[in-house]
């Protein structure tokens, strides 16, 4: 799965919306419930962390895969809403099988 860049980009995609989850949890319950002023500092950290990453990722896998930008754009409006990542996984795994099948992109990494 890493040795592609859809399969690093669903990996973080995944990571990412994992994360976005546990910082909405912290935020609604852990602080604005329970009054703990600190619980989302870490978590805000680790998600904009991932958030970058996945931006970064999208950006090397446009071109290998020939996403277009309305493509990507989608890919990265999945991003910012909640279990938004969670619906896009389906198709990436289908286009990470097909840059598979066509031997392209294996240990790309340019920008």
């Amino acid at each position: 799965m890493l040795s592609t860049s859809i399969g690093r980009l669903r990996v973080v995609s995944f990571l990412e919306g994992l994360s976005y989850l546990v910082l909405l949890y912290c935020s609604i319950v852990m602080k604005r419930i329970q009054g703990n002023e600190e619980a989302i500092y870490i978590p805000g950290m680790i998600h904009g962390v991932l958030f970058i990453l996945l931006c970064l990722l999208l950006w090397i896998a446009r071109k290998p895969s020939g996403w277009s930008y309305p493509r990507c754009a989608i890919i990265f409006g999945a991003a910012l809403l909640p279990f938004g990542p969670f619906f896009v996984e389906p198709w990436l795994k289908r286009e990470d099988a097909r840059m598979t099948t066509m031997g392209q992109d294996t240990h790309s990494l340019e920008i």
